[in-house]
């Protein structure tokens, strides 16, 4: 959970406020100059480097707009928090992405309205379009600056803003100088890789000399021991020197994780996965941890050739990224047990809705997630009695999950409902005015019409409900 100070996260337009994996924030409706709430539809389509917008909505006098997090993502308020060479790196990432070279959006550089991920990843949160508010009182470079100094040094990305010399009042780091110093964006970019450089290369060397001097302990300590050895017991000698030997072997295998630790950042930051995932294997990542780290960068084939063993897993980010097509495009490596290229073609029977395949795997499947997408499958597509079936057997595996379908299944009744009686109530306005029933007729429509809109509310409430209890 988020430390209390990184609730709130002020940047030049509102405030954000974080709860769990959500990010939202709050701005006067007065700031927008949209004719319709629809003109803002465009953020929600994902951007690489941005995090999605989940729901925009108006209420009373604000619109709120609402992110989903990712679980690993950081506020770079936090940033200082780490080591110089992950502060330096991030900052070379973020002048790498260049963010603000496309101008169809306004982007704030504000370190509130940025999130990361040691080493290289880097994700931006509020984007501006023409309708939306936004704070200009700066140029690009003058952004950067602020922010790359604010990487190094920690000092308050408004201060720096106003005056980047702060920069140098209790730090007079030649590395601070050469930001300063920059004259123009590709001047500041080839800064920070230089610092990035020296600062990579300093750490690297901080480990050689550890790796010495560990070294060095060793032979002191295993001169003393052969030493006493031979006054003593032959025996005590070897056990020692067997310890020893460990706890090099120790030392190397660290060193090497170290090593190709680093190697996977480069290669997901180049979009190399197959060389990454050869350096992960080599770092030591668990196949869970290979699969997880390239299901946040929703590479799903890479998290499926990692770990074929995870589809479920694989396949449930998936929904919850509303990427289902992807399943269809996905396969497995060879040599696959033949159970898991069975399941893999029932989740491509659900995407494509092959109803005859997912009838007859009915009474065969017991993944209560398989069975969800299933359940939805049918009520997607209408089928009403085979989502029921669906819903009862879910029922018996999982009875929230079971719950969730079932008050799906009532709001596509409450809809259907909803549709019926619009349909009713517009019958009744077209009655020759002649008839004097008509009054009496529309008045019946219009009330039944008003009861299944609430009972549609109702039913929707549930779902979302039930949605957030199952993490869906």
């Amino acid at each position: 959970m988020v430390k209390k100070k990184y609730d709130l996260l002020n940047i030049e337009i509102g405030t954000f406020k974080r709860s769990n994996d959500k990010l939202s924030i709050k701005i006067d409706k007065s700031q927008f100059r949209y004719d319709s709430l629809s003109e803002l539809n465009e953020l929600k389509k994902h951007q690489e480097n941005f995090i999605d917008l989940d729901s925009i909505v108006e209420q009373e006098n604000q619109v709120i707009l609402t992110y989903k997090l990712s679980k690993n993502a950081k506020s770079l308020k936090e940033l200082i928090k780490e080591k110089k060479a992950i502060r330096t790196s991030i900052a070379k990432r973020i002048m790498n992405q260049d963010i603000l070279k496309d101008d169809t959006y306004r982007i704030s550089l504000n370190p509130a309205n940025i999130w990361y991920y040691p080493m290289n990843h880097v994700w931006y949160v509020y984007k501006a379009n023409e309708a939306m508010p936004f704070d200009d009182n700066f140029s690009p470079l003058m952004k950067y600056k602020a922010l790359v100094l604010y990487c190094l040094t920690g000092i308050a990305y408004e201060r720096l803003l106003n005056e980047p010399k702060e920069a140098l009042i209790n730090n007079q780091d030649p590395m601070v100088l050469q930001v300063l110093n920059s004259e123009n964006i590709e001047d500041l970019k080839l800064a920070i890789n230089s610092i990035d450089d020296s600062i990579s290369y300093q750490e690297w060397q901080k480990v050689d000399t550890k790796e010495k001097k560990t070294k060095r302990k060793f032979i002191i300590t295993a001169s003393s021991i052969a030493i006493v050895g031979l006054l003593l017991v032959g025996m005590v000698h070897k056990n020692d020197q067997k310890k020893l030997i460990a706890l090099e072997d120790k030392q190397k295998i660290e060193l090497t994780k170290l090593k190709y630790s680093s190697m996977v950042q480069s290669s997901l930051d180049n979009k190399n996965w197959k060389e990454a995932s050869e350096a992960m294997k080599k770092a030591g990542y668990s196949k869970e941890k290979q699969t997880k780290t390239f299901l946040s960068l929703k590479e799903y084939q890479e998290a499926i050739n990692a770990d074929p063993k995870e589809l479920n897993t694989v396949v449930n980010e998936i929904y919850k990224n509303n990427d289902e097509k992807v399943v269809l495009d996905l396969e497995l490596p060879t040599g696959t047990e033949e159970k898991i290229n069975d399941e893999l073609k029932i989740e491509k029977a659900i995407v494509s809705y092959d109803s005859e395949t997912l009838a007859s795997q009915l009474s065969f499947e017991e993944n209560k997630d398989v069975l969800l997408r299933m359940g939805q499958a049918f009520l997607e597509n209408n089928d009403m009695q085979d989502a029921q079936s669906v819903q009862t057997k879910l029922f018996g595996l999982d009875e929230t999950k079971g719950d969730y379908l079932k008050s799906m299944i009532d709001l596509q009744t409450a809809t259907d409902k909803v549709k019926d009686s619009q349909k009713k109530l517009d019958e009744a306005n077209k009655i020759d005015n002649k008839d004097k029933s008509k009054g009496d007729k529309v008045k019946v429509a219009k009330s039944n019409l008003d009861s299944a809109k609430k009972d549609e509310k109702l039913a929707k409430d549930k779902v979302d409900s039930l949605k957030n209890k199952i993490g869906a």
